[in-house]
């Protein structure tokens, strides 16, 4: 099957060179592609209303580099720069508001979408994932933000799966970005009885993986 292409404006553009992100659920490595010469075909149709239904969504989404340099963002987290809160942008570059959304894309993989809970202003959460959508040596990163409607209730999420008070610990900390490995040296404890608690609280959640535990965890966020 023939891999159609979609042009989009770049947040920080190369003047005579298009944007082109694949509609092709397998990655491509080569980002900057000629256009396609069937502009009224079924694959460029649907390219263009894909753009548009990603532009119109309630959620921000962004393609970045690794380095925080923005490629693209839509209509939704536009305004959320232009409000400030979660990000700024200086010179193209993201510059967000909390190092756990860098933390986030330096550690995005394409295999799973990564996800953290981030603190923001005013006791508000926001909700980030970061997946690789494109593969090194041009990695991109697609960062998605959604800002919680109200508090994140840990407290319940752990009493409800009767979590103990170590593992309650862990799974907040894994929830508020940290990696394994920083959890285990604030707690104190090796990396095998980490492994321990977390494989009993995974247990107890009825979860695989943490991409499992985030979508569990976003169950107990108020309406």
């Amino acid at each position: 099957m023939a891999q159609s292409s979609v042009e989009i404006d770049l947040a920080t553009s190369v003047p005579g060179e298009p944007f082109w992100f694949s509609t092709d659920r397998r990655v491509s490595r080569d980002r900057r592609r000629p256009p396609a010469t069937d502009e009224g075909g079924p694959d460029a149709v649907c390219g263009r209303a894909l753009a548009n239904w990603i532009d119109s969504e309630r959620r921000a989404r962004l393609i970045v580099t690794r380095d925080l340099d923005v490629m693209w963002m839509n209509e939704a987290a536009r305004r959320l720069r232009d409000e400030g809160e979660a990000f700024e942008m200086c010179d193209g570059r993201l510059t967000p508001r909390s190092a756990i959304i860098a933390g986030l894309v330096a550690a995005a993989r394409s295999e799973e979408a990564g996800c953290a809970v981030v603190p923001g202003e005013g006791g508000r959460h926001w909700v980030a994932w970061a997946r690789e959508v494109c593969a090194a040596p041009d990695a991109l990163i697609g960062l998605t933000l959604q800002r919680a409607r109200s508090e994140i209730r840990f407290q319940a999420l752990i009493e409800n799966h009767l979590l103990t008070p170590s593992e309650g610990r862990i799974i907040e900390m894994l929830l508020a970005g940290a990696e394994t490995g920083r959890v285990a040296q604030a707690l104190d404890i090796s990396i095998e009885t980490l492994r321990t608690h977390l494989k009993h609280a995974y247990q107890k959640l009825g979860v695989r993986s943490r991409g499992e535990l985030f979508a569990e965890a976003l169950s107990f966020v108020g309406p």
